[in-house]
C-alpha cells in the first residue's frame, strides 16, 4: 500500500490547552525570554545544538506559542506523520525512538505509522472526524498503544508506553487524549 498525499491533511495537537511543539520551538521561545540567565541561556543552546535534545515531541510553555504544524498522510487506515515546521526538521517524520519510546522527528528512519482513535472507534479516517476540533487519541503502530504523556528530569514528552512503572492505581497510566484542530483538509472531503 501507498502513500496518498492527494487525502493528506494538516492539523495541530493541544494537550490540556497547550500545544504540541518540537523541543526545538519551545527553546527558540526560551532564549528570547528577558528573565534568563546566562546559565540557562547557555543549556538552552547546547540543547538546541544537539539534535536528540531539540527534536522531540513536547508541549509549549504556554498557550498562545505556535503549535507544531503536522501533516498526516495516509497509509491504509494508518498514517505517516511529518512535521510542516521552517528550516531543518521540515518534512521529518514522526517516529517512535526505540529505546526511549519518545516520541520525536526524524530525517533518516524508517517511517513510523500511527492511527487516529476516538471515543471507541479504534481507527478513525478524516471523513470520520467532526468539523471543528475533536478530541483523539494518537496511537503508535509499533506496539498499538496510545500516546502517553510523561515527564523525566521536567522534560515533557510523549511515548507509546505507560509511563507509570509501578502499576499503582493512584498515578494515572491513562493515554493522552489530545483535541485535534484540522488546518487544511483535501477537497472533496465531507464536512
Amino acid at each position: 500500500m501507498s502513500l496518498d498525499n492527494n487525502k493528506a491533511f494538516t492539523a495541530n495537537l493541544y494537550l490540556n490547552g497547550l500545544p504540541l511543539v518540537l523541543n526545538q520551538q519551545r527553546l527558540k521561545l526560551r532564549l528570547r525570554d528577558p528573565r534568563i540567565t546566562r546559565r540557562e541561556q547557555l543549556d538552552v543552546e547546547v540543547a538546541l545544538a544537539d539534535i536528540g535534545g531539540s527534536s522531540f515531541v513536547t508541549l509549549a510553555d504556554h498557550e498562545d506559542d505556535k503549535p507544531l504544524l503536522l501533516k498526516f498522510v495516509p497509509h491504509g487506515e494508518n498514517y505517516v506523520v511529518t512535521a510542516v515546521l521552517r528550516g531543518i526538521y521540515e518534512g521529518w517524520r514522526l517516529r517512535i525512538e526505540g529505546g526511549t519510546h519518545h516520541l520525536s522527528v526524524s530525517d533518516n528512519a524508517p517511517s513510523d505509522y500511527f492511527s487516529i482513535s476516538k471515543d471507541v472507534v479504534s481507527k478513525v479516517g478524516l471523513a470520520d472526524l467532526a468539523p471543528g476540533p475533536s478530541y483523539v487519541r494518537l496511537v503508535s503502530e509499533t506496539n498499538k498503544k496510545a500516546l502517553y504523556r510523561a515527564e523525566k528530569e521536567g522534560k515533557i514528552h510523549f511515548k507509546n508506553v505507560d509511563p507509570n512503572v509501578t502499576g499503582h492505581p493512584a498515578f494515572n497510566g491513562a493515554p493522552a487524549t489530545f483535541v485535534l484542530k484540522i488546518i487544511d483538509k483535501p477537497t472533496g472531503v465531507e464536512e
